[in-house]
């Protein structure tokens, strides 16, 4: 047993070692999306206690299911009595005198008085129920029901996880997209500082317009602090929902991800009726669940007030003397036997309470009815707002498109005109920063996309 026991102990632990190097080798490389969805379904702890909540609905059922067997116990009962029962000099108190003859018998046997002071007994019974109202019979039915639901909750808790994991990754790549955009626009204001410096020096402008561009290169530095901050913050969030380490063992380069965008498809690919969509609810068939439940729930509650049957084997041993041989061998106190025995019990008076009893769950019943009914339209409702969320989304990257189009082309104008001398250093800055706006609301559009997409089809699948 001992060797099974550390068997098990070191396949653990190198069952834990392989899913932590497994979890180090994806630190710091760079994952897709799939990727981390895949990770999250494997490590997410979670989802792991989602899963331990199903073993333990099974072996709940499993426990339900042993009811159907006899019930048996053993019962083992000895006694030391404070005032003797027969005194040391072979006299007896008056309350046995009607066994006088007996004990009168013993007289001159050659064991102490003093040991039938003491005895023992030790009953084994089994009761085997034959009818019990119907409760056994539902009480399995509920268990089942149960591991049905923690099912379907798991699922639930699944698509939830997933669709966490799916915002948070996009959210890492906006703020990548964002320091991209960083990026681009310090490069643009360290040319315009080469061509303002030369200005300056040669009298074409003052250095109010130099201090407006360092001005500019501090705001972008200090923008781009923000987001790396954030990002880093992130990323260490997305570790923890997919079970890998944050960071390398030297405290660098935490996971990486694939920030490429997908690119919006139509939304009417994958459009789905919302009433189809609804009937295949998880919450639906939970709430579904619920009106069977309470239905076992109203047979429980009659169960509790009918007969219940049950036939029964008995057997005993009991004996004055306790163990002693000398008392035995002398002496007939020692009795064992057996019986067979069934009951009948009816709960005549559990019918006053019983009654009401069973109007109350009758009543729960009609209120989990209603919950069905609520649950798919409210269903329905859902569906529809995340299809309207995923088309305004789309139609959104659209518009932003057009205004990067647009943006860029004004800062390329603002640029030559103001090596023209047409327009100020601040008009320029102002054609950056909307450049920039354009750009930052344009990733931000095909994030958003793509997490409406998830979350619509997290809804209808």
């Amino acid at each position: 047993m001992m060797r099974r026991y550390i068997i098990a102990a070191l396949t653990l632990i190198l069952a834990l070692n392989l899913q932590q190097s497994r979890a180090e080798e994806n630190a710091g490389r760079i994952l897709t999306l799939p990727q981390c969805l895949e990770l999250a379904r494997q490590n997410n702890r979670t989802l792991q206690n989602a899963a331990l909540d199903i073993l333990a609905a099974k072996e709940q059922k499993s426990e339900a299911y042993t009811n159907y067997f006899p019930s048996i116990s053993a019962n083992v009962m000895a006694f030391q009595t404070f005032d003797k029962i027969i005194m040391g000099d072979g006299t007896y108190p008056q309350e046995i005198m009607m066994l006088g003859e007996q004990f009168a018998q013993m007289i001159g046997q050659p064991f102490s008085y003093d040991e039938l002071n003491k005895g023992y007994s030790a009953t084994l019974s089994a009761v085997q129920p034959l009818y019990a109202g119907g409760q056994i019979k539902a009480g399995n039915k509920l268990a089942t029901i149960q591991q049905d639901v923690l099912t379907l909750q798991r699922q639930l808790t699944e698509k939830d996880v997933l669709q966490h994991v799916t915002e948070n990754y996009w959210q890492i790549a906006i703020l990548k997209y964002n320091l991209s955009t960083i990026a681009a626009a310090e490069k643009q204001i360290e040319n315009v500082l080469k061509d303002v410096e030369q200005y300056v020096k040669s009298g074409v402008t003052t250095r109010n317009a130099l201090l407006q561009v360092k001005l500019r290169q501090q705001e972008l530095a200090s923008n781009r602090l923000k987001v790396e901050n954030a990002d880093h913050v992130l990323r260490m969030l997305l570790a923890q929902q997919i079970g890998c380490p944050s960071e390398k063992k030297d405290g660098s380069d935490l996971i990486d991800i694939d920030a490429s965008a997908t690119e919006a498809v139509d939304p009417s690919s994958v459009f789905v009726p919302s009433y189809e969509a609804a009937l295949q609810r998880e919450e639906l068939q939970m709430a579904h669940y619920g009106v069977d439940a309470q239905k076992l729930q109203i047979q429980m509650e009659r169960g509790k007030n009918l007969p219940s049957l049950a036939v029964g084997l008995m057997g005993y041993n009991a004996g004055f003397g306790g163990l002693s041989k000398n008392v035995k061998d002398y002496a007939q106190t020692n009795m064992t036997n057996g019986l067979v025995f069934g009951t009948l019990s009816v709960p005549i008076s559990s019918w006053w309470g019983g009654t009401h009893a069973i109007r109350r769950q009758r009543i729960r019943l009609q209120q989990s009815q209603n919950q069905v009914l609520d649950a798919q339209e409210q269903l329905r409702i859902d569906i529809e707002s995340a299809w309207s969320n995923l088309v305004e989304a789309y139609k959104q990257i659209q518009i932003a498109e057009a205004s990067v189009e647009e943006a860029a082309e004004n800062l390329r104008m603002s640029t030559d005109q103001y090596r023209a001398g047409s327009v100020t250093i601040s008009d320029l800055l102002d054609a950056e920063t909307l450049n920039r706006k354009a750009q930052d609301q344009l990733s931000q559009a095909k994030v958003t996309y793509q997490i409406r997409l998830a979350d619509y089809q997290r809804k209808t699948r």
